[in-house]
């Protein structure tokens, strides 16, 4: 029998059990399914956070007091106070990278207005600090740099905080109390959404950074948080951020066994910080896939050794007509190869249907990707060879004569 002949009694032999043959590739189909919707949604989780870290600001670099150990144990914040208005300012004078740096403390107070009141993050920074962020204004102004030097009460809020505390009202020239302090509203970010943490990035109120100190935090000396920064050029940024740490230990006289006592984030350092931990998800989602994957094999195993006890009759016919061991053999291992991609196109079909549901559902972008379609059809080729061997080679090794004298 040639190729074609054998692949046609295949298909036949399989045609004669739908039902048995459907439920055997249930296992490849869950596995396939797994493999798309997981490398599919994935891809999609990656672009998604990668946008929102370019939405972090323009070659954005952020300085915040305190080690990466301590920060950790405080899981982030807005770090310590070990940040003051002279390492701003050399930051600024002395490293040629930077384009535009603002000091930042950040807290949590309750806001109050005719009534209302909305516990939200308040953050003291400078006149340069929505051009860092790139972040726009939906109405009225930023505060300017008069306003900061002078510690105005002005403030600007978010959308969450603007929906909360006034509804419909537009709030423009209303006068919020926060600490029992008037605080004249002059501006309305725009809709920013989450943040790659999760955290609503307008749920939020921006004073001046002097306020903030004075009034707010109670802070007698010129100490910050964190420093935002953006630097003159996306490809130097790095090295900016070297001249920054180089700064900052001459500064904090810091001997070179000493640990930093500030940390420095870029851009890239957020995006690596995400891929990997995207990877490592990726990994362990796909080796449950992969053990979907050989449960299934078994299955078609099983059914395949059930399969050639079942046609054993049939076999030795075969044979007795000139059917070689070889001719057997490839046709009981193009059966399982059959069942195993059938159950890949289906995992295709199906995971491919369930990663465009969730996209809508999370309002992620999803990528089919050929590479993870080709990686899944190869995976159920594998298997059907793999574990349709054994049986294959258990049927062409039989004895014809006691073959054709079975019941």
């Amino acid at each position: 029998m040639n190729s074609y002949q054998l692949l046609l009694s295949a298909l036949r032999s399989l045609n004669k059990h739908k039902i048995r043959s459907l439920l055997t590739t249930l296992g490849i189909i869950v596995g396939i399914i797994s493999i798309i919707a997981v490398m599919s949604i994935g891809e999609g989780a990656k672009y998604r956070v990668k946008k929102e870290i370019e939405g972090l600001g323009t070659n954005f670099i952020l300085v915040i007091g305190g080690t990466p150990k301590r920060l950790m144990a405080q899981r982030g914040g807005s770090g310590n106070l070990t940040l003051k208005e002279q390492d701003y300012t050399a930051i600024i004078n002395e490293c040629d990278g930077v384009a535009m740096a603002s000091p930042g403390l950040q807290g949590s107070q309750k806001v109050l207005y005719e009534g209302n009141n909305w516990q939200t993050q308040l953050g003291g920074v400078n006149e340069d600090y929505l051009e860092i962020r790139n972040w726009a204004l939906e109405k009225g102004d930023f505060f300017d740099k008069n306003a900061v030097k002078s510690g105005k009460k002005v403030a600007v809020i978010g959308q969450t905080v603007k929906n909360e505390i006034f509804g419909k009202e537009n709030p423009i020239g209303k006068t919020v109390r926060i600490k029992k302090i008037p605080f004249t509203i002059i501006g309305v970010l725009a809709e920013r959404g989450k943040s790659p943490d999760g955290r609503d990035e307008d749920d939020i109120i921006f004073v001046p950074v002097k306020t903030m100190q004075k009034k707010l935090m109670g802070i007698k000396t010129d100490k910050y948080g964190a420093i935002i920064i953006s630097a003159k050029d996306k490809d130097s940024m790095n090295k900016t951020a070297d001249e920054i740490k180089s700064i900052l230990r001459q500064r904090h006289n810091l001997l070179p066994t000493e640990e930093d006592d500030f940390t420095v984030f870029t851009q890239d350092d957020i995006s690596k910080a995400s891929d990997a931990a995207s990877g490592v998800l990726n990994i362990l989602l796909l080796v449950i896939a992969s053990i979907s994957l050989i449960v299934g094999g078994i299955g078609i195993m099983n059914i395949m050794l059930v399969t050639v006890t079942e046609r054993t009759k049939e076999i030795g016919i075969r044979m007795a007509i000139g059917a070689t061991t070889s001719a057997v053999l490839t046709q009981f291992v193009l059966e399982a190869i059959i069942i195993c991609l059938f159950g890949g196109l289906l995992g295709i079909f199906f995971g491919s249907s369930i990663a465009y549901t969730v996209g809508q559902i999370l309002g992620w972008p999803i990528f089919i990707s050929l590479k993870s379609i080709a990686i899944s059809l190869f995976s159920a080729i594998s298997i059907g060879l793999f574990f349709g061997y054994y049986p294959a080679k258990k049927a062409s090794r039989l004895n014809v004569v006691e073959a054709l004298l079975e019941q």
